[in-house]
């Protein structure tokens, strides 16, 4: 089995229940209001360690309470820790919507925004050819591109999930192996809404592997045969919060244990589907026993 390296945001998450998303400057009562750990970083690292990868973590966190409880949650998960660094600034923070299972976020990069080049250095130094990188764009740009590259440079297996994206991140899909967006970020990267035109344009422009996850459809992915549609078990969603990380770590977990990448994405999908069934970000992430 590949180690796995993520590098990325860890955020505590504070979730509003509403009855409906709110318009434009007006006030509305919610049902309830939660905190979980979260950050896409740490939410894909948690479903790799908890489906059974060897996985590393490099973050940003501020010494801060928050940061000190996402970190520990982090080493409860067996994950290692040793490249959660600390800084000056807070700990990131989600601020999540929630309506009748579908969510808006709005995320403060606090920290996050702190994870730097010279990190990243020292977070891959001992990792080895096969190895897998894989990472998200709610920590600093340059960072993230630079862990692409020497990734890419040491035969490791890279993977990005462009989340957020704007008109920058298709500059990055040349040191990926594989890329998972969503509909609206292969949209932005693509300048397209057809899907099976957005993929082939990544796979053929770039060489990478476009996987895009249709959330309640399952995921479409591109390559040597053309487009094909991997449908997911229908299910009534509670909360989609951290289903596309659920994807991202169990696809990188499937990967690392040499699986085609057909079988991967199946078993990602298979997770994500769990995922939904419940509450909060880490809460709803299965684990291995639950799979089988």
């Amino acid at each position: 089995m590949s180690d796995i390296y993520v590098l990325g945001s860890m955020n505590m998450d504070m979730t509003v229940v509403s009855p409906r998303f709110p318009e434009l400057g007006e006030t509305i009562n919610g049902y309830s209001f939660s905190t979980a750990h979260g950050g896409k970083g740490a939410n894909q690292a948690v479903a790799a360690a908890r489906l059974g990868a060897k996985v590393n973590m490099c973050a940003c966190i501020g010494k801060d309470a928050n940061g000190n409880e996402l970190k520990n949650a982090l080493n409860d998960e067996g994950i290692n820790t040793d490249y959660v660094f600390e800084s000056d600034c807070a700990t990131g923070a989600a601020v999540i919507t929630l309506v009748d299972g579908d969510n808006t976020i709005i995320v403060a990069k606090g920290a996050n925004a702190e994870v730097s080049i010279h990190q990243a250095v020292f977070f891959l130094k001992d990792s080895k050819p096969g190895d897998i990188l894989l990472t998200q764009l709610e920590t600093d740009f340059e960072t993230v591109k630079f862990a692409l590259q020497t990734a890419k440079n040491k035969k490791m297996i890279t993977v990005l999930n462009p989340a957020p994206a704007d008109s920058d991140s298709s500059l990055l899909c040349e040191y990926c192996d594989y890329i998972i967006p969503n509909e609206t970020e292969l949209r932005t990267i693509s300048a397209s809404e057809d899907i099976d035109y957005s993929l082939k344009l990544i796979k053929d422009k770039f060489g990478c592997f476009p996987i895009a996850t249709l959330g309640s459809q399952g995921c479409a992915f591109y390559s040597e045969n053309g487009v094909k549609y991997l449908p997911c078990e229908k299910v009534k969603a509670v909360d989609t919060t951290g289903a596309g990380d659920t994807f991202c770590g169990a696809f990188c977990t499937a990967l690392s244990n040499g699986w085609q990448t057909e079988d991967c994405l199946k078993f990602a999908l298979k997770c994500a589907t769990i995922s939904v069934t419940r509450k909060g970000a880490q809460p709803s992430i299965p684990y291995l026993k639950e799979i089988n």
